[in-house]
């Protein structure tokens, strides 16, 4: 019942397209207990990414359905100046959490789109799926964030967390409490430009996975 929301420009919801939380900052959604959290070091050179994106999930939950939301963020240092092309000028862009991509995967759907089917409550599932492509450069200084979450509402519906055949149809005594699990062999795979190699460090555990296209 305390989803996390895919904005906190609650105004921007009313509109028919709700784009501004495509670069939206991500430190409200990184504040939250049910968000995880993965960050590089400050980069020593720029790094661009190029090509597709593709979550490789391992998880568990004591629910028999899930969602996961991945997203991509850019973390700018402290030291970022504003310039003078903002669209927004009540931005500031130090420490800004700029999301890059993001996609959501309703674990029902991790076989097949035409044959939904459940999980087993507390059994290790992979949920591999990908994300938007992507042609952006993360500059040096700044940080390659991931953040891994189970809702985005009122962009994504609830998930019951209890599988239904169709969840729009569900009742509310089919809703429930559910605690996921992401295990430390989860990875981001993505194509670096330049054949750039980039190791992943995080203050929790977590892996970047990287190939370089030819």
């Amino acid at each position: 019942m305390k989803p996390v929301p895919h904005t906190e420009d609650l105004t921007s919801t009313m509109n028919f397209t709700p784009y501004n939380y495509m670069s939206e900052d991500q430190r409200f959604a990184g504040r939250r207990p049910d968000v995880l959290v993965f960050q590089t070091g400050a980069l020593s050179q720029d790094v661009t990414l190029g090509g597709e994106i593709k979550a490789y999930l391992n998880v568990a939950s004591t629910g028999t359905d899930a969602d996961f939301f991945v997203k991509l963020i850019d973390v700018y240092p402290l030291d970022e100046p504003n310039h003078a092309y903002m669209p927004d000028k009540n931005v500031t862009l130090s420490n800004y959490w700029q999301m890059v991509r993001s996609e959501m995967m309703p674990a029902r759907f991790r076989n097949s789109f035409e044959k939904p089917e459940p999980l087993r409550a507390g059994q290790k599932t992979a949920v591999h799926f990908p994300l938007q492509d992507v042609l952006h450069t993360f500059k040096k200084g700044h940080r390659i964030m991931i953040q891994v979450q189970s809702t985005a509402f009122p962009l994504f519906a609830r998930n019951p967390q209890t599988f239904v055949r169709n969840p729009y149809k569900a009742k509310s005594s089919d809703y429930a409490k559910a605690t996921q699990t992401v295990f430390n062999d989860s990875f981001i795979e993505v194509d670096l430009l330049e054949g750039l190699l980039l190791k992943m460090p995080s203050h929790r555990s977590g892996i970047l996975r990287t190939t370089d296209p030819e």
